[in-house]
């Protein structure tokens, strides 16, 4: 085989491996939030005396609507670890339908939480040549299914979501998420006030969760990874390799056929 050829053939296997090659199956954690300043930043009110309730973020420690709140969010993949951590404005809306809360020894627990939250960039975010504009989803998502659980009488819970048992699903400006996926998230829930329980407080719950506040922070997962929309330094190596390669076999071409 001649020298020509085997660049060529080389080359044509760098940008194949880049083109076609899947993306490995693992559980990745690809991004999560921290807090913001200013206290509490969700809120759970119970809808009175049955086992409705409603479960979103505030605008402030002491907002009664649902509203945006900003918070510290971080892709955790490599792509995107020039930009650290970035201020997002966050809203969660949650609704729990007629599903009282439950309890095992200690442990008293909402299930049936379903809605949606978002994450939107304040500010223009760029990576190498890729520029998003302020006001871009950073990440989206819906859940049916999930949970909220910690120790009765407890300032501290647990909110999850995992597939197949919740139904879940994620959307981004920044990634590309592999058809078929298993997502979850987990959110940590601190400095609850009043302390979680339901009523009645002292017996089986016949009601959903009582009102509360709390600090919210988590961080959310796919199986496999998730794709960054922009190249790995890895993909941008093999696409340089590539493309010299085929830069070089042209120019002996070139050379060979002056002569």
């Amino acid at each position: 085989m001649s020298r020509l050829a085997r660049a060529a053939g080389l080359a044509a296997v760098a940008i194949a491996a880049v083109i076609a090659t899947p993306a490995a199956a693992v559980v990745t954690t690809f991004a999560s939030f921290g807090p913001g300043p200013g206290g509490a930043n969700v809120r759970f009110v119970n809808a009175g005396s049955n086992r409705n309730a409603v479960f979103y973020t505030t605008a402030t420690s002491s907002g009664t609507t649902a509203a945006a709140r900003h918070v510290s969010f971080t892709f955790l993949q490599s792509a995107f670890s020039n930009i650290g951590a970035v201020t997002a404005s966050w809203t969660l809306n949650g609704t729990v339908i007629n599903t009282a809360a439950t309890v095992n020894g200690a442990t008293i627990t909402q299930s049936n939480v379903a809605g949606s939250f978002s994450f939107i960039s304040t500010s223009a975010i760029t990576v190498g040549a890729t520029t998003w504009a302020a006001g871009s989803n950073l990440l989206s998502g819906t859940f049916t299914n999930s949970t909220i659980s910690g120790n009765r009488n407890g300032t501290a819970a647990g909110f999850n979501g995992s597939t197949p048992t919740s139904s879940i699903s994620y959307t981004s400006d920044f990634l590309t998420f592999v058809p078929g996926s298993n997502y979850d998230f987990a959110m940590s829930l601190s400095q609850i006030a009043p302390a979680l329980n339901a009523l009645p407080t002292n017996a089986t719950p016949t009601r959903a969760l009582r009102t509360f506040r709390a600090v919210a922070s988590g961080q959310f997962s796919s199986d496999p990874a998730p794709i960054p929309n922009v190249p790995e330094p890895a993909i941008w190596l093999q696409l340089i390799t590539g493309f010299g390669l085929v830069g070089m076999a042209a120019r002996r071409r070139k050379a060979a056929i002056a002569a």
